[in-house]
């Protein structure tokens, strides 16, 4: 029996997906329009690559990149009809640029470059590929990929592929894996070329057996490939958790998991990167699971474009929007609410959720200091004690209890018999930490240059001093060579006056004795 990895903490999930696992991946159409929304502090309007009225074809740039960011592409054939400007009320240095694509459902691509044999090209090489495409972290981060395998050059032995989906009810990845789970084992051996590992371990969780099977008839010849299967919990698919599951160690504090030598991927964007190198495509469409919580539980997954607007996803599923319904984006624990349906799909969604508004709303009670949190947190944290000094705002024993390693998994919240929303007072403790980090080594960089700068004044004056002493000693040495040069003129004076006189006395001797 082949070994199940667990880890410490968590809660059992209720087996929802199964509904959604027979069907098969639906394909949604085009809107009339796309709504493409970039939000970036780094990206000015003189980064767009495109003008109103502009024709633009299908994986067109509709920006450049640079070495933070990834470019963005067109997800269809059409015209640009409109690009909108707008600042951040919260953030003046952030900027907000939506573009909207008007589709003439052609979808004529621009020419893509493929490849036969990705070994015949340099790590670097490929990189600037998978950079050109647009690709990022599909699992929610969104980290461009380009940066993560440029850090993993050389650095480490292990590449991890994240195919757990521990929301009870996202199948997205589920989905993809039965069927392109080939061209996902070619863009892990893309991976494992650019960042020379010697071992590729895909992770799943138990309770997908037919995916499991299948898996391991695929790799059965293939060294470098290992199966390895986790208990069925939540979250087990952090990154965090998941390494601590593999190998019993922790990630450190304020450190990555290319620190300790393994690289992660989630599926998604290990499929993206092989459709990227090897047929060209930047990435311009996700599978999204649609997941809906009433009396007739349904669940579908579709392929979808980035920046299909949400609206258009719930009409063409039926759906009319009424204050009985709330729509999320995300799973059941790590869900956000959708207040404006107009805006759409973006890389990082992964799942539409639609729940009852109706159903009876919680009612906070104070803290009883039970523990269930504390033994439910999968990352060994006391969110009993961070959520007492959340409340005294003390913010040096938040750091001590490490704030900011908290994953915001909300397993501490459903546990909890209070009620109380914890993860949302540590959201915003762990920005008050961001910001009192930022601000220390803001302090610590100032003082460094201060130091710095004394220190080069200290040595400037030390050599000016022995500059103007070296100069005063040259004086005196002149000064003493001239008094020297006089005083011997002087004697010379002297020698010749009184050599003079002798002269004379003797001329007037001998004139004397002539005179006889």
């Amino acid at each position: 029996m082949k070994k199940k990895y667990d880890f410490k903490g968590g809660v059992q999930c209720l087996p929802i997906k199964k509904d959604s696992r027979e069907h098969f991946l639906h394909y949604l159409p085009d809107p009339e329009k796309f709504f493409i929304h970039i939000t970036h502090s780094h990206l000015k309007k003189n980064r767009l690559r495109v003008k109103i009225g502009q024709e633009v074809l299908c994986g067109q740039p509709l920006t450049f990149g640079n070495d933070v960011i990834v470019p963005i592409h067109s997800p269809t054939s059409g015209w640009i009809e409109n690009i909108y400007f707008s600042s951040n009320s919260s953030d003046k240095n952030q900027e907000k640029i939506k573009i909207v694509i008007l589709s003439n459902h052609l979808n004529k691509w621009i020419r893509l470059k493929t490849i036969n044999d990705y070994k015949k090209y340099t790590p670097k090489d490929l990189i600037k590929i998978i950079y050109q495409s647009g690709v990022v972290g599909l699992g929610g981060a969104q980290f461009p990929s380009f940066k993560k395998l440029m850090l993993s050059i050389n650095k480490v032995h292990t590449l991890v592929i994240n195919g757990i989906e521990s929301e009870p009810c996202i199948t997205a990845d589920y989905c993809l894996m039965q069927n392109y789970m080939n061209e996902i084992l070619i863009g892990c051996e893309i991976v494992a070329w650019i960042s020379k590992v010697k071992d590729i371990l895909i992770v799943v969780q138990e309770d997908k057996v037919e995916l499991i099977l299948r898996i391991q008839s695929i790799i059965k010849d293939k060294k470098l490939f290992k199966l390895c299967i986790i208990k069925k919990k939540y979250p087990g698919g952090s990154s965090k958790i998941l390494i601590k599951s593999l190998i019993g160690k922790e990630i450190p504090c304020g450190k990555h998991s290319i620190d300790i030598g393994y690289l992660i991927f989630n599926v998604s964007t290990i499929y993206a990167i092989k459709r990227s190198v090897i047929n060209g495509e930047p990435l311009i469409k996700r599978i999204v699971t649609f997941y809906q919580k009433d009396e007739n539980i349904s669940s579908k997954n579709f392929w979808i474009k980035i920046g299909t607007p949400i609206n258009f996803f719930l009409n063409y599923l039926k759906i009319n929007n009424n204050s009985n319904i709330s729509i999320y984006s995300g799973g059941v624990f790590m869900r956000h609410l959708i207040v404006d349906l107009n805006k759409s799909i973006q890389k990082n969604i992964n799942c539409i959720y639609i729940k009852n508004s109706k159903t009876e709303k919680k009612v906070e009670y104070p803290c009883i200091n039970c523990g269930y949190c504390v033994s439910a947190c999968p990352i060994n944290l006391l969110p009993q004690e961070i959520f007492l000094y959340c409340k005294n705002s003390n913010n040096k024993k938040l750091k001590e209890l490490n704030v900011v390693d908290c994953i915001e998994c909300k397993v501490c919240e459903r546990v909890c018999p209070s009620n109380i929303p914890l993860v949302k007072h540590f959201k915003i403790a762990k920005k008050i930490q961001k910001i009192i980090d930022v601000d220390n080594n803001r302090k610590k960089l100032f003082s460094y240059l201060f130091k710095k700068r004394e220190k080069r004044l200290l040595i400037e004056k030390k050599i000016s001093c022995s500059q103007d002493q070296i100069s005063s000693v040259k004086r005196l040495d002149i000064f003493s060579k001239i008094q020297q040069q006089e005083k011997n003129d002087f004697t010379n004076q002297k020698i010749i006056e009184k050599s003079y006189r002798k002269k004379m006395l003797n001329e007037a001797i001998k004139r004397a004795r002539l005179k006889r």
